[in-house]
């Protein structure tokens, strides 16, 4: 049987009463992007979610733009390499998008999708890079679900260029609260994952379902934890207008507002060739470390291969797995945990990475 997040939902709603009739039928009908908020433990937007300013919205020539000043594919530096790859699920337009704001959705055009990376190098040697994971479901309100990732990106990059001493939690907490008041970003939802690199000492800070690893000697080390308040529905940090909220709570709903307070950090030492991972979940939601462990081992063990070239063939993999009605991906076998049946199939989403290798 094969996984989609279409017959994930379902069934997850059916064991638990987890969501109400009116939202089995639209999950049912293929809208299953992951919850961010709640009816008594019911995922679904309410009537107050309109009132959309275009002028928040912006063009995908801007949207792609943006993306592109916040990291470079490869970053060779004396002390480390950095490459980001990545690769957007296929996903459809959104028609209450384009109607509203008469063009198209920016992740249809975005390199990454709903994903986001930076990467950020200080003058006095130290980087810092992360990953965060729009909430989908915001598009098929009418909004740009790829926003708040792409700005909380640049912001944490902009905000390590001013003070690299900064601690990783420290950085979410002030680019977070820059989100909040930035025009840039009308409302969404997202992860993040993210670290800092220096003196061979990483420190990292995270929220939601992002994730980060770090591979020694080509197995896994040391690795953050996965928030989530249920299956399918992770840590996120959101910005909501103040009457979106209103409507919410007279019709009996709450939306997941997560704080980077609640983010958990991490701190660890480093070695010469250790690799670090940052990864959305578009990655751990298919593949387990022992998959990535065997992936670095056939692909850096030579010490010849191009770091930017072994991310890419890294997330090419990835997504043709998640495109793999057989494959016994992790996301299938929680799910097959949950019911106690028997679940095949990798899971289309967005697929972003940062990978680091120490030299």
């Amino acid at each position: 049987m094969k996984v989609t997040r279409v017959i994930a939902l379902v069934i997850l709603s059916m064991l638990l009463s987890f969501v109400s009739k009116r939202s089995v039928q639209a999950v049912r009908q293929g809208s299953s992007k992951r919850m961010f908020s709640w009816r008594g433990g019911s995922a679904g937007f309410g009537a107050g979610s309109t009132g959309r300013s275009s002028s928040t919205i912006a063009s995908a020539a801007a949207t792609a733009a943006a993306l592109s000043t916040n990291y470079e594919d490869l970053t060779v530096l004396s002390q480390y390499t950095i490459a980001v790859a990545y690769q957007p699920k296929d996903r459809e337009e959104s028609n209450l998008f384009k109607k509203k704001h008469n063009q198209p959705l920016p992740a249809l055009e975005s390199p990454t999708g709903e994903d986001n990376a930076f990467v950020a190098v200080h003058q006095d040697g130290s980087v810092a890079v992360g990953v965060a994971d729009g909430v989908g479901g915001w598009a098929d309100a009418g909004y740009d679900s790829s926003a708040i990732s792409r700005e909380l990106c640049a912001t944490i990059k902009h905000q390590f260029s001013h003070d690299s001493q900064a601690q990783p939690k420290q950085l979410l907490e002030t680019s977070f609260q820059a989100i909040l008041e930035s025009p840039k970003v009308e409302i969404g939802g997202t992860t993040a994952c993210l670290g800092v690199i220096s003196n061979r000492k990483l420190k990292v800070a995270n929220l939601g379902d992002s994730w980060c690893g770090v591979f020694r000697n080509y197995q896994l080390v040391n690795e953050t934890a996965f928030q989530t308040h249920k299956f399918n529905t992770p840590y996120q940090l959101a910005k909501i207008p103040a009457h979106i909220l209103r409507q919410a709570e007279l019709e009996g709903r709450r939306y997941i507002r997560d704080t980077p307070a609640q983010a958990d950090v991490y701190e660890w030492d480093l070695q010469k060739d250790d690799v670090v991972l940052f990864a959305t979940d578009g990655v751990t939601d298919n593949v387990v470390p022992k998959d990535i462990e065997i992936f670095l081992r056939d692909q850096l063990e030579d010490k010849k291969s191009d770091l930017g070239d072994v991310a890419k063939l890294f997330v090419k993999e990835v997504v043709k797995v998640s495109k793999d009605s057989n494959f016994p991906s992790a996301f299938a076998q929680e799910l097959s945990t949950l019911t106690g049946q028997k679940y095949l199939g990798g899971k289309e989403d967005d697929i972003t990475v940062v990978m680091v290798r120490i030299n």
